[in-house]
């Protein structure tokens, strides 16, 4: 198990803690700690075992190391089956409801003895929840919103879950004799934000004999995280995985393989547009081949691979991100397609934040992480005095925290530079949570909503564009506040606001963890065209925490974002450059 299955198996058992009658607080602490405390752990979590480096991790005691050490060999925690098991089993499925906390579920557990998420959705409508003391209407009706949320998303996986699983497999058969090539496939290779089952391709000689077929079969099927084969065959096995995730491997001869992924890479909306071009051209396509057809005879041809398919249809190579009927045919026909943004064109991180506020690590920390990662600057964006409950800093605070800033500035002079900025709260009326003032003092400000969600679209709209109108807000953070199967965003007109971010010069981020990944890169392309800078931000909250920068470029490349789009490939002097003449314009 690595880190981040290991810190949601401690933030689990933290909440089945939660869910059980007289549990002690202490303990639901020491859990919620520990996650954290892992979350933030450098290095390979499976070496740090090995090596016994977890002693005197702060918030890890002895018995948070054994669970950790019980994972990382095993696997899974016991104590956390254990948990699972003796909890009725509609409280585990209320917990998978958006904004409902265990609290609530024991309080609705306990009044209205509902036994499935069905009888809840009933409870509600016949307005029994809303009577329940310390409820009401208003907690009701986001009720029955959560349980529609839930059905639309129920079968779906974060992308960063999914890839760990597919990349672990991945890893494991390509050391198996007779694997020629292997490529993950699917809305995984396509980096999709949430992903629903994993699809992977596998080829081996052409020559091979069927021996070498089935050990590689009953080897994957046979991998530590399947809990169940739905499927096995010579060329197509099928598992369930213990996250839940269904997996399909499919094997094929070599000569095969670039048809076989191309087409299992998706997605359906770019196959029928290419298949008609091909269609055209006196050609078809499918998984096992692009043929000519002549007098109703279909000739192969061949191939190597994916790039060989497309200059066989007289088209550019379309990036897997760009395969979703986007206009990506057409670009590619017209010689058009952009290149690609890559992680290795990021030049610094902005969006960072430490103990300052609600971060994990202190500022010292996430530069010498930046730095050990290759970066050239870090922007400081802790949070404003608004967010009390992330320990948001007040004006003098900002000051001080400015002061330390200055002092690691002169230490790290002529190698690496440290922004001094804000992750300044958007206030119900649009106004900024610290003075204009305040904020001509920073080298640059992110403007973020954290409160108020409930209000109407015109209403939202209108408080985004008053704080874009404002001189000093540089980047405007997780546009929409959505967290991926968690809770949709705040309901908000963004093609108004990409609107008013170009008109005053505003960026717009793509926020990179895994849970946000917001914009959406549906959005991010019209930002592009509309001439906006979209930074990539890992909205870190520690060490760790800055190597998500990754999966924000998986949605800047499904943007169509070229180096030049991506505000933090500038070096640190036209970055600068950049934040002065914006506000110097304004």
């Amino acid at each position: 198990m690595d880190k981040n299955q290991v810190t949601g198996l401690l933030e689990e058992i933290a909440v089945l803690l939660a869910l059980k009658e007289g549990s002690s607080v202490f303990e639901i602490r020491a859990y919620e700690n520990a996650a954290r405390a892992v979350g933030s752990l450098e290095g390979n979590l499976e070496q740090l075992v090995k090596e016994g480096k977890l002693k005197g991790t702060p918030g890890l005691g002895s018995t948070m190391i054994k669970r950790i050490e019980e994972a990382v060999e095993t696997d899974h925690i016991l104590f956390r089956d254990e948990l699972v098991a003796n909890t009725p089993q509609v409280k585990l499925d209320m917990s998978r409801i958006p904004g409902l906390g265990p609290k609530r579920i024991n309080t609705i557990y306990q009044q209205l003895n509902v036994n499935s998420l069905a009888e809840l959705e009933q409870a509600c409508k016949d307005d029994r929840v809303a009577h329940i003391p310390g409820f009401g209407k208003k907690t009701q009706e986001k009720i029955l919103q959560g349980l529609e949320f839930l059905s639309q998303h129920s079968d779906r996986y974060l992308y960063d879950v999914a890839e760990a699983e597919a990349e672990r497999i991945r890893a494991a058969l390509a050391e198996q004799p007779g694997v020629v090539r292997l490529q993950i496939a699917g809305s995984l290779r396509r980096r999709r934000e949430t992903v629903k089952d994993i699809d992977m391709v596998l080829s081996v000689d052409d020559q091979a004999g069927s021996d070498v077929r089935r050990a590689i079969m009953d080897f994957f099927t046979s991998q530590p995280s399947v809990k169940a084969i739905t499927g096995k065959g010579d060329t197509k096995s099928s598992v369930v995985l213990n996250s839940g995730i269904a997996m399909d491997l499919r094997l094929v001869n070599d000569s095969q393989f670039p048809y076989t992924l191309h087409h299992f890479t998706g997605s359906r909306e770019h196959h029928i547009p290419l298949r008609r071009r091909a269609l055209s051209m006196g050609m078809t396509i499918n998984d096992y081949g692009l043929f000519k057809v002549e007098n109703g005879d279909e000739t192969l041809v061949p191939c190597k691979d994916e790039t060989d398919i497309y200059h066989a249809l007289k088209m550019d190579y379309v990036e897997p991100e760009l395969r979703e009927d986007m206009g990506e045919i057409d670009a590619a026909a017209r010689h058009a397609l952009p290149e690609l943004v890559q992680e290795s064109d990021l030049r610094g991180v902005l969006h960072a934040h430490s103990t300052w506020s609600d971060g994990q690590n202190s500022i010292r920390d996430m530069a010498e992480a930046c730095i050990a990662r290759g970066y050239s600057y870090l922007g400081m964006c802790d949070h404003s005095r608004a967010a009390a409950y992330a320990g948001g800093l007040s004006p003098d605070d900002l000051k001080r925290q400015g002061e330390e800033i200055d002092k690691l500035n002169e230490e790290y002079a002529g190698r690496f530079h440290i922004l001094k900025g804000t992750e300044c709260d958007i206030l119900r009326d649009g106004a900024l949570d610290f003075p204009d003032d305040v904020l001509a003092s920073l080298d640059f400000v992110v403007a973020s909503i954290h409160s108020n969600f409930n209000l109407s679209q015109e209403e939202q709209t209108q408080r985004m564009l008053r704080a874009i109108a404002n001189p000093y807000v540089d980047i405007i953070g997780h546009a929409t506040g959505r967290i991926l199967l968690g809770r949709p965003g705040y309901p908000i007109d963004l093609d108004q606001v990409i609107d008013g971010a170009a008109q005053h010069g505003t960026c717009i981020e793509i926020n990179a963890h895994p849970s946000r990944l917001d914009m959406d890169w549906r959005y991010v392309r019209k930002a592009r065209d509309k001439g906006i800078k979209i930074p990539v931000n890992p909205d870190a909250h520690s060490v760790a925490g800055i190597d998500v920068m990754r999966y924000g470029i998986g949605i800047a490349r499904k943007g169509w974002l070229r180096p030049e789009d991506v505000l933090n490939t500038l070096d640190f002097e036209a970055l600068m450059t950049f934040f002065h003449v914006r506000r110097s314009k304004k």
